[in-house]
């Protein structure tokens, strides 16, 4: 065995929604790799026939991301990147399962992320549509008519919206079956594929973070709204028993964070149906080991009177199962994380991660969890890894998750430096699974601690909720486990601690260093600086500034300003590293250019790393080559600065 290097990522294999043949016999499901030669990644389309118990790879060009069965089951219906697709636009095939090759269906003009069979020749399609304006000169230029006019990965959206169209066989046509103005978020077919339920918002000049639920009669093109008069925000929606079973929350006790629950939607009126339930139904779980994952936040399948969903306990992902009489139960015990998952005549499929296990597909079937793949097995096998364990500590009443991991090759008596770990969100968790970053640091004789403060996901009882205390309960927490590690675990260097986190992570690590001078070295990752300015330049900012840090700029700026990092920026004295991605629209490249050019007029030592054509994800989905170097560059950082 071996450390884990940082070119390891290029070994590993990445795996996304898993979903059953309709007579659950089979599951297709994606693979996806790092391709550095390329850099960017191959996905491919994989088949597990659980009748012979063995899966074999269906695709080969390296370029299919999603797909769905055809409604008899005998064929895949994906896109693909194959051929000379033109720019923009997306191809469609049909991969017969009993032999021969993918036959090409038809090419839409536009980027598409999903597709249904309709039969009879017709499928629904959810694409981009995007406004045209006169453009005489043929200049180069946008037209901003809305809020948000970005999306972080997406770049300027402008008035582009995610609809829903037909395309049909017979005639050719590709025909929008949504309005202009409606941005959808989630689609489901009846089992007959005359309906779908939509989760959607329409709007012309500012998106609302509440939304409605929708019912589109395929035949007729008519839409009906469900939910008229209502102000909710919807996550996802079902047919269920004489109505609509839906996940949401009314936002407001937490805000746009909080916890959702499960309503019983008829008539235009929401009844709960789980009003004790305090849980955001969703795997909150971290790692950076995931690409090309579903969103499933809300998802749920319905099964006779019985609901399935995903949420997270603590620091582990389960699936539950919501019964009739309202009792609910945990489904899964063996996986620590569900990350995409599919439900099936009573049985479950899963993606996810057990312990330092990499990703697997997992079948769930009469109360057994069975793995069925061995995609990283290989990989895993040959690498020495630092094990995290867990420990819980106490602080102002609460008692909290932590886990350090000691260095790879460890002995006993030995003072190791440290780097201290903040997750993002700020509602996320940290659980024990592989992290590759934390792994690297372990192998290069780091000791690594990271812990669950309030603000996170996977507790109840208002844990999520910092609002007017960003800076103050969750720093009080992460210094309380700092402090615990220091007394608690000999081989902790206190004077060789570094600190580390990414997004909000990120912004905890400006805000720490802010505070206390007591990290030799700190790297903060697209972090935030200036809560006042970011309500203006980030995608989400002209609702989350407001809705978590007590109002607008030009009416109630003082709290944010108070919690931001800038106000207190003459404060810091630690070396710090900004990372940093260009096209990054949710924590925008201004919050960094604010932290260094303000530490370079104080005197303080700094050191920014621009990231070009990357996004919020570069630690999880950039380029391969970025990704590595930006290991690489914090690694170098705190090889400087903690084991000078």
């Amino acid at each position: 065995m071996r450390p884990v290097q940082h070119d390891d990522l290029l070994k590993f294999k990445f795996l996304s929604r898993p979903a059953f043949s309709p007579d659950g016999g089979k599951i297709a499901y994606v693979v996806s790799s790092a391709n550095f030669d390329k850099n960017n990644y191959d996905s491919a389309l994989w088949l597990y026939d659980l009748a012979a118990d063995s899966g074999r790879q269906l695709t080969f060009t390296n370029s299919e991301k999603f797909f769905a069965w055809s409604r008899d089951g005998r064929e895949l219906i994906f896109a693909s990147g194959r051929g000379d697709v033109p720019k923009d636009s997306t191809r469609f095939y049909a991969l017969p399962l009993d032999g021969g090759e993918a036959r090409e269906l038809f090419t839409i003009d536009r980027p598409a992320s999903a597709i249904a069979d309709l039969g009879g020749g017709r499928w629904l399609v959810t694409a981009t549509f995007e406004p045209v304006y006169d453009n005489p000169e043929g200049a180069d230029y946008y037209v901003i008519e809305q809020l948000p006019f970005t999306a972080n990965g997406k770049g300027f959206v402008c008035q582009r919206r995610t609809g829903l169209a037909v395309y049909d066989a017979a005639s050719g046509g590709f025909t929008r079956v949504t309005p202009e103005h409606m941005e959808v978020a989630r689609c489901h077919l009846s089992d007959d594929g005359r309906k779908a339920l939509l989760v959607a918002v329409e709007y012309t000049d500012v998106k609302p973070t509440t939304n409605h639920v929708y019912e589109l009669d395929l035949g007729t093109g008519e839409l009906s709204c469900l939910s008229e008069g209502l102000t909710f925000g919807f996550k996802d929606a079902g047919w269920y028993k004489d109505g609509v079973l839906v996940t949401g929350s009314d936002q407001k006790t937490v805000g746009v964070n909080q916890n959702i629950q499960f309503f019983f939607l008829k008539g235009k009126k929401l009844d709960a149906v789980t009003p004790a339930l305090d849980s955001s139904l969703r795997n909150a779980v971290g790692s950076d080991c995931r690409y090309n994952t579903a969103d499933q936040e809300g998802g749920f399948a319905v099964e006779g009177g019985r609901v399935i969903y995903c949420a997270t306990e603590g620091f582990r992902s389960r699936l539950y199962a919501l019964e009739a009489d309202g009792s609910i139960s945990a489904l899964t015990n063996g996986t620590d994380t569900v990350d995409n998952w599919d439900w099936k005549d009573g049985a479950a499929v899963m993606t996810g991660f057990k312990s330092l296990q990499l990703q697997e597909l997992y079948l769930l079937e009469n109360g057994r969890e069975r793995q069925l793949t061995r995609h990283n097995e290989d990989v895993t096998k040959e690498l020495q890894l630092s094990a995290p364990e867990h420990v819980s500590y106490e602080n102002e009443g609460w008692q909290l998750d932590g886990w350090y991991m000691k260095p790879v090759g460890y002995e006993e008596g030995r003072k190791y430096p440290t780097i201290l770990h903040i997750h993002g969100g700020p509602k996320s968790a940290f659980g024990g699974v592989y992290f590759h970053e934390m792994q690297c640091w372990a192998s290069r004789g780091y000791a690594v601690i990271y812990c669950n403060p309030r603000g996170g996901d996977g507790r109840p009882g208002g844990f999520d909720d910092i609002r007017g205390f960003y800076g103050v309960k969750d720093y009080s927490d992460i210094m309380a486990f700092t402090k615990w590690c220091v007394a608690n675990l000999p081989f902790v260097d206190e004077k060789n601690v570094g600190v580390t986190g990414g997004s909000y992570g990120g912004y905890m690590t400006n805000w720490i260093v802010t505070q206390t001078d007591f990290f030799k070295a700190a790297a903060a990752q697209r972090p935030i600086s200036n809560w006042v300015s970011k309500f203006g330049s980030c995608d989400i900012g002209y609702y989350y500034v407001e809705d978590q840090h007590g109002g607008r700029p030009w009416d109630a700026r003082e709290q944010a300003w108070q919690e931001s990092p800038l106000k207190h920026v003459a404060n810091v004295k630690t070396p710090l590293l900004l990372i940093q991605s260009q096209e990054d629209f949710r924590c925008e490249r201004d919050q960094s250019f604010q932290m260094f050019t303000a530490l370079k007029v104080l005197g303080v030592e700094c050191r920014m790393c621009l990231f070009n054509g990357e996004n919020h994800e570069l630690s999880r989905s950039g380029r391969p080559k970025n990704r590595l170097a930006r290991l690489r560059e914090i690694a170098a950082w705190f090889d400087g600065h903690l084991k000078g």
